[in-house]
C-alpha cells in the first residue's frame, strides 16, 4: 500500500515537474513576445501585459482604418480612370495588359486584361510603337486607324513609360479620338476641290467662247448670239453657285437673320404651287397638291418657301428623267398634334442606295452630269437641311431606284408662341 502511494507521488511529481518546465518555457516565450511587441509599438517592455494588449488592439484598429482608407482611395482612383472618356490601357514590359478603363474596353475585344497588346489591337503600327517604347523607354506618339463595328475611327496614340518601385515598369497607352477632326479636314479638302472644279468649268467655257469671239470677225450674227448665250448661261451658273455658297455660309455661321413670326404654311405651299406649275408643264410632270386651308405655325416664311420650292423643284426635274409613265409628284401637308408634316413624293428615277448616306453633303450629286445640265449646284439639300434645323425640325427620306423618292419634313408649330401671337 505504501509502495503504491510512493509510486503515485513520484508520477505526480514528474508530471508537475514537466508542467512547470513547460510553463516556465511558455512564460519565457510570452515574455519575449511581449518584449518584441513592445518594441514594435514603441512601448516600455516592462509595462503591464494588459496595457500592452490594449495598445496592440488600438494599433490594429488604426491599421485596419488605414487599410480601409487605402482601399477606398484605390477604388476612387479606379472610378476616376473609368470615367475618363479617353481610352487608357496599362501594360507590362512584355505587353501583358494589367488595366483598361471602360472607354478602352469599348473599342477593343472582350476580356482585355491579361491579354497581350497584339492580341487586342490588330493595328501593326501600335504594336510597333509599343516595342519601340519598351526598347528606348521614351514616350512614343503616333496615329492609328481602328474599325469599330464597321466604322473607321482615327486615334492619336501616346505611349508613356513609367517606372514603379523595385524597378517594375509599366506602359500607359492613351488614345485620343480625332475622327471628327480628320473627317472635317477631309470635308474641307473636298470642299475646296469641289468649289475649284465647279468654278473652273464655267470659267473655262467663258474664256474659250470669249476668245473665239475676239478672234472672229463677228460677221456671223447667229454664231455670235449662240456663243454669247453660252457665256451668259455659264456666268449665271457661277452666280448661282456663289450665291448658294454665301447663303449656306450665312445659315451655318448664324449670320443669316431668320424672322420668326406667325405664318400660314398653306400660303407657303400656294406660293410654291404658282412658281412650279409652268415648270411642271414644261417637263411633262403632273403635280398634285393636298393641304388644308390653314396650317398656322411660327416660322420664317421666305426661308420655308425656299425649302419647299427646292424639294418640289427637284422632284419635278428628276421625275422628268424617267422614261416610262407615270410621271407624278405628290405634295402633301397636314397637322399632326403640335407639328406640321410636309411630304414631297415623286415617281422619278430614285436614289441609289450607296448615294443615300451622302445626300445632304455639300456638292454631292447622285448624277453629276444630269445635275449640272439642270442647273444644280449641289448645295440645295445642304441649305434646306440647315433651314429645317433652324426651325427645330427634322427631315427623313426613303428612296428606291426606278420607283421614286419621298421626303418627309416635320416642323414644330411652337404652340405657346402661336397662342401669344394670337393674344
Amino acid at each position: 500500500m505504501l509502495l503504491a502511494l510512493v509510486i503515485v507521488l513520484l508520477i505526480i511529481s514528474t508530471i508537475l515537474f514537466v508542467f512547470l518546465r513547460k510553463l516556465k518555457k511558455y512564460n519565457l516565450l510570452l515574455k519575449n513576445s511581449l518584449k518584441r511587441i513592445s518594441e514594435i509599438i514603441e512601448e516600455d517592455p516592462d509595462a503591464p501585459p494588459l496595457y500592452i494588449s490594449e495598445k496592440v488592439r488600438k494599433k490594429i484598429n488604426e491599421l485596419l482604418e488605414k487599410n480601409y482608407e487605402l482601399e477606398l482611395s484605390m477604388r476612387n482612383q479606379l472610378t476616376i480612370l473609368n470615367n475618363i472618356i479617353e481610352p487608357i490601357i496599362i501594360a507590362k514590359n512584355d505587353g501583358t495588359i494589367t488595366f483598361a478603363n471602360i472607354a478602352a474596353r469599348e473599342i477593343t475585344r472582350p476580356g482585355v486584361e491579361g491579354r497581350k497588346i497584339y492580341e487586342v489591337f490588330e493595328e501593326y503600327y501600335l504594336n510597333q510603337m509599343f516595342e519601340e517604347a519598351t526598347k528606348t523607354r521614351k514616350i512614343h506618339s503616333g496615329e492609328i486607324v481602328i474599325f469599330i463595328e464597321g466604322e473607321k475611327k482615327y486615334y492619336e496614340v501616346k505611349i508613356v513609360p513609367v517606372t514603379l518601385e523595385e524597378n517594375n515598369e509599366r506602359y500607359i497607352i492613351i488614345l485620343h479620338d480625332v475622327t471628327n477632326e480628320r473627317n472635317l479636314e477631309k470635308m474641307r479638302k473636298e470642299f475646296i476641290s469641289n468649289v475649284s472644279h465647279e468654278l473652273r468649268t464655267p470659267l473655262t467655257s467663258i474664256h474659250g467662247y470669249a476668245e473665239a469671239l475676239l478672234e472672229d470677225d463677228l460677221s456671223n450674227k447667229e454664231l455670235v448670239r449662240k456663243f454669247l448665250k453660252i457665256i451668259e448661261a455659264e456666268a449665271a451658273r457661277m452666280t448661282r453657285l456663289i450665291n448658294d455658297l454665301l447663303d449656306l455660309e450665312k445659315l451655318e455661321s448664324g449670320n443669316s437673320q431668320f424672322i420668326f413670326e406667325k405664318i400660314n404654311f398653306t400660303e407657303v405651299l400656294e406660293h410654291v404651287r404658282h412658281i412650279i406649275e409652268p415648270l411642271a408643264e414644261d417637263y411633262g410632270v403632273e403635280v398634285e397638291f393636298s393641304y388644308p386651308d390653314e396650317l398656322l405655325m411660327i416660322g420664317d416664311k421666305d426661308r420655308l418657301i425656299q425649302m419647299a420650292l427646292n424639294f418640289v423643284d427637284n422632284a419635278i426635274k428628276y421625275t422628268s428623267l424617267k422614261e416610262k409613265e407615270p410621271k407624278k409628284v405628290f405634295v402633301e401637308a397636314y397637322k399632326d398634334k403640335n407639328k406640321i408634316i410636309f411630304i414631297v413624293k415623286d415617281t422619278g428615277v430614285g436614289i441609289p442606295e450607296e448615294a443615300q448616306k451622302r445626300l445632304f453633303e455639300r456638292f454631292y450629286r447622285v448624277d453629276k452630269a444630269r445635275s449640272r445640265k439642270m442647273g444644280g449646284t449641289g448645295l440645295g439639300l445642304s441649305i434646306v437641311k440647315t433651314i429645317i434645323e433652324k426651325h427645330n425640325g427634322t427631315i427623313e427620306f426613303t428612296s428606291k431606284e426606278g420607283v421614286g423618292t419621298t421626303f418627309k419634313v416635320t416642323l414644330p408649330v411652337n404652340k405657346e408662341e402661336l397662342e401669344n401671337e394670337t393674344i
